[in-house]
C-alpha cells in the first residue's frame, strides 16, 4: 500500500522523518476495531531500530483489535503551530503503517521497557527500573514492524 501525498514538496527525506519520529514520545495508534469501526488511542512509543514500540496491559480492546488483525496505523505531530496571518498551521507529523505483534522475547521486552525509562524518566531511572521489574511480567510490549514511513511538513512562510 503505498499512496503519494497530494501535497508532495511537503513530504519530509527518509532519513529526516525517521529522526523526527524518532524524537517523539506520544501518538495514535489506529487498528480495526469491532464492527468494521476504526479504534485510534493515544500511547507513549519509542522508534528504535525502525521499529515502533508501546507498552501497554496484556487485555483489552486495543489487544483483542490486535489479535484479530495485525495492521495498523500509527501516527504522531510532533510539533503544531497556528499560524493566523497564513490561515494555515505550521507542523511536523509522521504516519507508518505496518504489522503489530506481541514481543514474546524476554530480553526484547526488557530492553523495550528499560529504553522508554532512559528515554523519558530522567532524574528517577532508579524508580523506573524498579517498575520495569516489577511489572515486566504484567506489561504487553508491542512492535509494530513498519512496512512505510512518512513524514510531511510546513514550517511556515510560502504556501
Amino acid at each position: 500500500m503505498e499512496r503519494k501525498m497530494h501535497k508532495i514538496k511537503r513530504q519530509l527525506p527518509d532519513s529526516e522523518a525517521k529522526a523526527l519520529f524518532e524524537k517523539g514520545h506520544h501518538g495514535i495508534l489506529a487498528v480495526n476495531g469491532d464492527d468494521g469501526y476504526p479504534y485510534a488511542v493515544p500511547v507513549n512509543y519509542i522508534y528504535l531500530n525502525e521499529k515502533i514500540y508501546i507498552h501497554s496491559a496484556k487485555v483489552g480492546y486495543k489487544i483483542d483489535a490486535i489479535n484479530r488483525d495485525s495492521k495498523v496505523c500509527f501516527s504522531t505531530i510532533l510539533s503544531s503551530e497556528i499560524l493566523p496571518q497564513e490561515v494555515t498551521a505550521a507542523f511536523e507529523s509522521v504516519i507508518a503503517t505496518g504489522k503489530i505483534s506481541q514481543v514474546e522475547d524476554e530480553a526484547e521486552r526488557r530492553q523495550v521497557m528499560e529504553t522508554f525509562i532512559y528515554r523519558f524518566c530522567e532524574g528517577a531511572i532508579d524508580t523506573g527500573l524498579a517498575f520495569v521489574d516489577k511489572t515486566l511480567d504484567k506489561t504487553a510490549v508491542l512492535r509494530i514492524d513498519v512496512e512505510q514511513l512518512t513524514g510531511k511538513a510546513y514550517r511556515g512562510g510560502a504556501y
